[in-house]
């Protein structure tokens, strides 16, 4: 089945811009926490973008996660998130275990001076979650909220 990604894109954003974090306050963000205000699907920050600049001297400084003003998050939605809460993950020390055959995963970032977004898919085999059946997921949400 084909993907109306416009469409998916939207659903996303509507889900976005009702994160529980106060847009003003980057410090506030913690990585892994998740800040959505549906239940049924998770939104979790996922760190801030790299910031490259040049010193007096004239040579470049990189400093990993230091562009507050680039923010990344990562939407989990489960088989089950049209009529459930979203299942918590298994965690090890340094990440959670992503289920494949049973939730997607869309990496959002967010360019605040620009208040743009950018939507990266992660590809799905066969066997595993599809985003056809996430964005069906969505529309229910959708209707269920929003509508």
């Amino acid at each position: 089945m084909k993907v109306d990604y416009e469409r998916y894109r939207e659903l996303l954003q509507n889900h976005l811009d009702r994160m529980w974090y106060d847009d003003d306050d980057p410090d506030s963000l913690e990585i892994g926490e998740n800040i959505s205000d549906c239940s049924e699907i998770k939104i979790q920050f996922d760190g801030f973008g790299d910031l490259e600049t040049e010193d007096e001297n004239g040579e470049y400084v990189y400093e990993e996660q230091g562009n507050k003003n680039m923010r990344s998050f990562c939407i989990f939605i489960h088989k089950t998130s049209a009529t459930k809460e979203f299942p918590p993950h298994d965690l090890t020390p340094w990440a959670l275990i992503h289920r494949p055959k049973e939730e997607v995963h869309i990496w959002a970032w967010r360019d605040v001076e620009t208040d743009d977004w950018e939507f990266v898919f992660n590809d799905t085999s066969k066997g595993e979650f599809t985003h056809y059946k996430a964005l069906q997921i969505l529309e229910k949400l959708d209707k269920k909220y929003w509508q």
